[in-house]
């Protein structure tokens, strides 16, 4: 039954990691959810404008500076920077205490208390994700792990393209 069970659940992952991938060239899932600062943002607020979610869990969060930096030097203002944080597994208890420990950063970042995002975008966990989203909501590029110079570069092209 153990067997059974490992089988299913790998399958099922995989089947998410497969489908994740396929969004490419699909609209993006809409989700609302509240920075640090008790902010509602929903994903269409960006409607129009190109956007790139960049999103971790506590152990990946070290990863999204890098990804951060590259596309604010190269493009300031004409990419929106939007930080997600999955905080699913933090207590309720600790909930005040994880959006003062987020006001330190000072740039918004969207608490996924549920893990809503993660699931639904199909996000790894322990690393960083980046999404970027074009002008008409559409997924052109999506990758995980540090910004290598070749991955941050890959990403650059996408937006470059998308204009």
């Amino acid at each position: 039954m153990k067997r059974i069970l490992l089988i299913v659940t790998m399958v099922s992952l995989q089947l998410a990691g497969t489908q994740a991938e396929n969004a490419i060239g699909e609209k993006a899932p809409d989700f609302t959810l509240q920075d640090q600062y008790e902010k509602t943002v929903s994903l269409r607020q960006y409607d129009g404008r190109i956007i790139v979610l960049i999103a971790s869990d506590k152990e990946g969060k070290a990863q999204n500076a890098g990804w951060t930096k590259a596309i604010k030097e190269k493009y300031a203002n004409r990419v929106t920077v939007q930080g997600i944080a999955d905080v699913s597994s933090a207590p309720f208890f600790l909930k005040g205490k994880i959006r003062n420990d987020f006001k330190k950063d000072g740039d918004s970042i969207l608490l996924d208390w549920k893990g809503e995002v993660f699931r639904t975008y199909g996000l790894t966990k322990v690393v960083s994700n980046v999404i970027f989203i074009d002008k008409d909501g559409m997924i052109r590029h999506r990758s995980s792990g540090t910004a290598s110079p070749e991955a941050v570069q890959e990403l650059f092209k996408k937006i470059e393209a998308s204009k």
